[in-house]
This record gives structure tokens, C-alpha cells and sequence, in this order.
């Protein structure tokens, strides 16, 4: 009995309580060593410590008492990681309802107010250009209630952003809801995460997107993962409705860049996210207004970089169908900066 320990001594060495441990002499998985006949006191030996370290930890990743029991009479290492694919799923599980939550919450599902009736029509137009390089990564689309932009990247973004928007439209297609958009959104993550792994390339390959959706149960909601970007010119006002996910962007939010240096800064197209990086990613949502006579701008960094907002402004203010505007965007911004690809999607809302 003298290197025994008292069911107190052992709680403090191994971690679990008190509770736990006549729960778990209960359930056959962790027996007291002895228990004294009159008092019915439980004794712990030194050699129980280390699994019930491991017991400990193995509650603290979730799983089962039962399942614990079965493992240490049947141990096998495949059971292991059965329980870490398990773990991984049910995390992603929880971290996408969590950005879904946040998203929602972010997203105004009242209706209109009774001064700005819900605009009915959405009239749009695409325009793309390939640029100073070899081939267009970029992609865009225009469907009813979905319009996008994306600007893929590596040795097979052409695939990726038009596969994110593929995707997307898909989803989308069937089921006009917030939930679904959500849903559609990490489809399209999947498709390009599993693309970029099995690609066989030298250089990382993804894609961002900037889209604009009109949900059945949130109204407008724009989602967005890098620097394609989102614009709207109200009453001759333009905002930028999209915060771009790069290095200098975390650079200004931390006070070490001014904002007039980003644009010339050598870590300005380091993405900070972006879609097909990693098996799972946070994309940006939120709820917007949209008024009669709003105009929209979704475009690739080729069109953002190359013009200033001052110029961006007075293409968009001009009194032009949407088409004309797409294409004089292209065309301004390919002529002043031929390194990229540039497209648009302009949106006129009635």
C-alpha cells in the first residue's frame, strides 16, 4: 500500500478530477488499483498515471468514454486517425456555421424602407481584357440575381476562376437563399483547393472573387476573398464597398503604411486570402443597400490598380448603358497598364 496513491494524489498527478475518475472506474476504463474493504476508499498506482494522461487528453479532443474503453482493449493506430479525419471535419463543420453566423448577423434581412423601395432590376454588362500577359485569368459572369468577378492565379488560374464561377452558378442557380450562397461559396473552395493539389505546377494556383448576390431571404449580399473589388457610385459618390485581404492592407490597419504608398508598394499583390490556398477559408459577406439609379463595379486588380478612384468615378458617372462603361474600363486600364489582365462586370440598378 505504501506506493499507492490516494485517489486525491492521483486526480492532482494525472489531471482528471475526483469525478472523473470514479465516472471512469464506473465505465471499466480506469479501475482503482485497490479499494479498501471497510471504507471503500479507491487507491491509484504510479504505473496508472500515464494513461490516465492519455484518457485525459483523449476526453479533452472529444472523443467518446466508450470509445476510449474500446481503444485501450483493442488498441489500433488506425483508430487514431479515424478520430483526427473525424475532428477535422466536425471543426470545419463548426468554423463554416460560425462565418455563416457572423455573416448572417452582418447581413440586414429587414426589407426595405418604405423611402427606397427594393429595386426589381439589375442591368449588367461584362468586359474583359487579356493585357500584357499570355493568357486571361480572369473571369466573370453576369446571370440573373449573380454577378462576379474573379482573377485566378498560378499555372492554372484560367481554370480556377472560371471553375469558382462555374461553381458558384451553379449552386446558386437551384437555390436563391443566404444559406445556399454560403454553401456555394465553400463548393467552389473545394473545387479550386482540390484543382490547385492536383495540378502538378511550380506555383501556387487560386483565385479571388468579388460577387454581388440577391438573395431571397437577405436581399443584396456581397461576398468577396482578395483584392477584386466592389464599387458604388451613388448621387455622383463613389465608395469602395470591399476591403482588399493583402499584405499592405494589414500593413495600414497597422499603422505602418499610409494608405497613398500601398499603391506602389512591393508587397501589393501578396495576397493575405484568397480561394484554393487552403482546404478551408474565410470569406467576407455582407448586407448592401442598393437605391434606383445606383451604379456597381465589380473588377479584377487590373482595373483598381491601373486607374485612380478619381477616374473610376468619371467613367461610371457617365451617361452611358452599362456595356460602354465595361468597355471603356477594360480599355483604359489595359492601355495604362498592360501588365495584368482587366475585367469588369458594371451594374445598373432601376
Amino acid at each position: 500500500m505504501d506506493d499507492l496513491l490516494s485517489i486525491g494524489e492521483f486526480a492532482s498527478r494525472c489531471g482528471l478530477s475526483a469525478k472523473m475518475l470514479r465516472s471512469y472506474a464506473a465505465a471499466g476504463l480506469l479501475v482503482p488499483a485497490a479499494v479498501d474493504g471497510f471504507s471503500g476508499y479507491r487507491y491509484y498506482s504510479p504505473g496508472q498515471v500515464h494513461r490516465a494522461r492519455v484518457i485525459a487528453l483523449l476526453r479533452r479532443a472529444g472523443i467518446a468514454v466508450g470509445d476510449i474503453t474500446t481503444f485501450f482493449a483493442e488498441p489500433d493506430p488506425a483508430r487514431l486517425d479515424r478520430w483526427d479525419r473525424d475532428i477535422a471535419g466536425a471543426s470545419a463543420a463548426r468554423r463554416r456555421a460560425l462565418a455563416q453566423a457572423r455573416a448572417a448577423l452582418a447581413i440586414d434581412p429587414a426589407p426595405p424602407s418604405k423611402g427606397h423601395p427594393m429595386p426589381r432590376t439589375f442591368r449588367a454588362a461584362t468586359a474583359t481584357r487579356t493585357g500584357g500577359r499570355d493568357t486571361n485569368q480572369d473571369s466573370a459572369l453576369a446571370r440573373e440575381g449573380l454577378f462576379a468577378v474573379a482573377d485566378g492565379f498560378g499555372d492554372h488560374g484560367d481554370t480556377a476562376s472560371r471553375l469558382a464561377l462555374d461553381t458558384l452558378d451553379s449552386a446558386f442557380a437551384a437555390d436563391h437563399t443566404i444559406s445556399e450562397l454560403f454553401t456555394a461559396c465553400h463548393e467552389a473552395n473545394h473545387h479550386v483547393w482540390q484543382l490547385a493539389r492536383t495540378d502538378g505546377g511550380d506555383r501556387a494556383t487560386g483565385t479571388t472573387l468579388a460577387a454581388l448576390a440577391l438573395t431571397t431571404d437577405a436581399a443584396a449580399t456581397v461576398l468577396h476573398i482578395g483584392d477584386s473589388r466592389l464599387y458604388r457610385l451613388r448621387h455622383h459618390r463613389l465608395t469602395r464597398l470591399t476591403e482588399d485581404h493583402t499584405a499592405t492592407t494589414e500593413l495600414i490597419q497597422r499603422g505602418e503604411l499610409a494608405p497613398d504608398d500601398a499603391r506602389t508598394h512591393p508587397h501589393r499583390h501578396i495576397l493575405t486570402r484568397a480561394l484554393g490556398v487552403a482546404p478551408h477559408v474565410d470569406i467576407a459577406y455582407t448586407g448592401l443597400s442598393c437605391q434606383s439609379g445606383d451604379r456597381l463595379l465589380l473588377c479584377t486588380d487590373g482595373v483598381s490598380t491601373a486607374l485612380s478612384p478619381d477616374e473610376l468615378k468619371t467613367l461610371l458617372a457617365s451617361q452611358v448603358s452599362p456595356q460602354a462603361v465595361a468597355d471603356q474600363l477594360v480599355t483604359r486600364a489595359v492601355d495604362r497598364e498592360s501588365a495584368d489582365n482587366a475585367t469588369t462586370v458594371v451594374i445598373d440598378v432601376r
